[in-house]
């Protein structure tokens, strides 16, 4: 059975702390709350996205549309050299 929260007037809900748990849930997670089209909710720890990774490190002066085929690239260069 589902828990029963409480929605404030500034639009917050506490969850509670076994769901909490359940779900690995620290402060500070970012959370992903997706409608299910019939009323419903899902909610789960979000995965950071891409620029938000790649604002967690020092410029490597490449674009961000061009992070992908970068890392493809070392890793096809990796590979390559390791396995010949």
């Amino acid at each position: 059975m589902g828990k029963t929260m409480t929605l404030t007037s500034k639009g917050q809900v506490t969850i509670p702390k076994d769901l909490r748990d359940e779900l690995g849930l620290r402060p500070f997670d970012r959370i992903e709350i997706v409608a299910d089209g019939t009323g419903g909710v899902r909610l789960r720890k979000a995965r950071l996205s891409l620029e938000e990774v790649a604002g967690m490190f020092p410029a490597l002066g490449i674009p961000v549309d061009e992070i992908d085929r970068v890392a493809k690239e070392a890793r096809d260069e990796h590979y390559a050299e390791k396995y010949g």
